[in-house]
Order: structure tokens, then C-alpha cells, then sequence
């Protein structure tokens, strides 16, 4: 089991699925997957090359003819120049 982020206590937790009740189920799993994996996009944007970026995004899902991908990689080039 992922150890929690020090920021986030149970008493958090719990008030969150609180706050849920009656609504669609949250996959708690898969929302601290999808957290890492945007802090791991985020390293990308300042340390990694454009190889790297290209494919964390696909790793994140976006397809290379989306436009969240193609302003992705604009923003990332207009950074880098």
C-alpha cells in the first residue's frame, strides 16, 4: 500500500468520502495513481527532454492529435526557447 502524502490526514479523507455520499463511488487507488503520474509530468516540464515529455503524455492518455497534447508540447517548446 502507497504510503499517504504528509499533507493529506485521514480526518481529510474521511470528510471527503463523507462529502461523497450518495455520489458516484471515488477509486481512491486510482486517484493517487493519476496524482503521481501528473507529479511526475510536472518533473518533466522543468528536467526532461521533449522525448521525455511526448511520452508521458501518452502515458497519461493523450493522444498525439489531441489538442491538450499539441498545446502541451507548444507551451513546453515556448519554455525551452
Amino acid at each position: 500500500m502507497e504510503k499517504k502524502r504528509p499533507e493529506e490526514s485521514d480526518v481529510e479523507e474521511v470528510g471527503r468520502e463523507e462529502m461523497a455520499r450518495g455520489r458516484r463511488p471515488v477509486n481512491l487507488e486510482a486517484r493517487r495513481e493519476q496524482e503521481k503520474l501528473l507529479r511526475d509530468f510536472r518533473k518533466l516540464l522543468d528536467f526532461g527532454t521533449e522525448e521525455d515529455l511526448v511520452a508521458a503524455m501518452r502515458a497519461l492518455g493523450l493522444r498525439d492529435d489531441s489538442e491538450g497534447f499539441r498545446e502541451a508540447l507548444q507551451i513546453w517548446r515556448q519554455e525551452r526557447s
